[in-house]
């Protein structure tokens, strides 16, 4: 009963709450028997809400000792004179335990509704992942075949065909395979980053950084992969610092500024800026491209989800967006799809970063 420091901590406060009050009342308030009875019995209310039936009726006889003791003729004995003092003493003590009664069917009620709403999350936690399942395994067999069979393709070309080849088809297969094989180590990264976001094994090991660093990493590896890309950033100097996971935030900005080179037509600017928006760090990556329709935007972020424009379009699989998402979640971000200022196209995709503590107020 008295098993750890939790308990003894609940008795005491069963004990020592009712004992409390009465001496404040008798020390500094003059009120009559039946206030003094209705306030005492909130300190039985409250128990029995906070700790439960018990402990609850532990209270309510303390509240009756001490009524008795310090309130009632003769004073300071365990003796009452009057018939009214007994009788609001023991109607006192009888709605006391029936406040305990219904207090405890009341927690009881309540775990019970919690246990079977933690059932139902469960539920729908596991149909979420036997849907993920399917989803995957349908997306692998093609998003993983067929970058595999364009390599295997081009690369039999190569060896069978080489004397026939002229050094520019050669070329031409060499980079088909090189651009196949960077887009399927895109799609195990994607794919190793989801399933670590699914089962919660992504560690944020958070360091306070600025942005443009991570900015000016994300714009060579944007350049690097996408040679004509037309890339503008537009960040003020001196932005506050932000405390973040740096690898995974540009991964996640990466996924996002790699969705807007892709959709945006040739030549197409993405910009980049950022300014600060008490208590977030704004960061939005704006393109020229299509546009996202606002019935979409729910279901953008889903996993596997290709916003309806099917297998035929470069941008693939559907995990950019998801996993950018995870990850910014992760940090306690947002991200949020808007419609671009001043622009009849294009979509922006808003990020927001929390900004470390000691920078609020820079």
């Amino acid at each position: 009963m008295f098993s750890g420091p939790e308990n003894i901590y609940q008795w005491l406060t069963a004990v020592l709450l009712p004992l409390a009050l009465s001496v404040l009342l008798l020390l500094f308030a003059e009120f009559h028997h039946h206030i003094t009875l209705l306030l005492l019995l909130s300190c039985v209310l409250l128990v029995a809400v906070k700790y439960g039936q018990l402990l609850g009726v532990v209270t309510a006889t303390v509240s009756l000792i001490c009524f008795n003791y310090l309130f009632t003729a003769p004073q300071f004995t365990l003796l009452m004179d009057h018939g009214e003092d007994v009788l609001s003493a023991a109607v006192f003590f009888l709605v006391a335990i029936m406040i305990g009664h219904q207090t405890q069917q009341l927690r009881k009620r309540t775990e019970d509704e919690a246990e079977i709403q933690k059932a139902l999350q469960l539920t729908q936690i596991e149909k979420e992942r036997e849907v993920l399942r399917t989803s995957l395994m349908s997306s692998l067999s093609h998003d993983l075949k067929t970058p595999l069979v364009t390599m295997i393709g081009a690369t039999s070309s190569l060896i069978e065909l080489k004397e026939s080849l002229t050094e520019a088809d050669k070329q031409a297969l060499l980079e088909s395979v090189m651009s196949e094989a960077q887009r399927l180590e895109r799609y195990i990264q994607n794919l190793l980053d989801m399933t670590r976001l699914g089962y919660g094994d992504l560690s944020i090991d958070r360091q306070k950084i600025s942005i443009e660093e991570v900015l000016h990493v994300l714009r060579t590896r944007v350049v690097k992969t996408f040679a004509d890309a037309q890339l503008i950033v537009r960040c003020p100097l001196q932005l506050p610092e932000i405390e973040v996971h740096p690898a995974l935030i540009e991964q996640a900005l990466y996924n996002l500024t790699e969705n807007a080179v892709k959709f945006s037509p040739p030549g197409g600017e993405v910009i980049i800026t950022c300014h600060t928006e008490e208590p977030w760090l704004v960061i939005d990556i704006v393109d020229k491209g299509p546009g996202i329709a606002e019935e979409l935007r729910d279901n953008a972020f889903d996993f596997f989800d290709t916003l309806g424009r099917g297998d035929q379009h470069q941008a693939g699989e559907g995990l950019g967006l998801a996993i950018a998402k995870g990850m910014i979640g992760a940090h306690g971000g947002k991200l949020l799809i808007l419609d671009p200022l001043n622009m009849e196209s294009g979509t922006c995709m808003r990020v927001m970063l929390p900004l470390s503590e000691s920078s609020e107020h820079v």
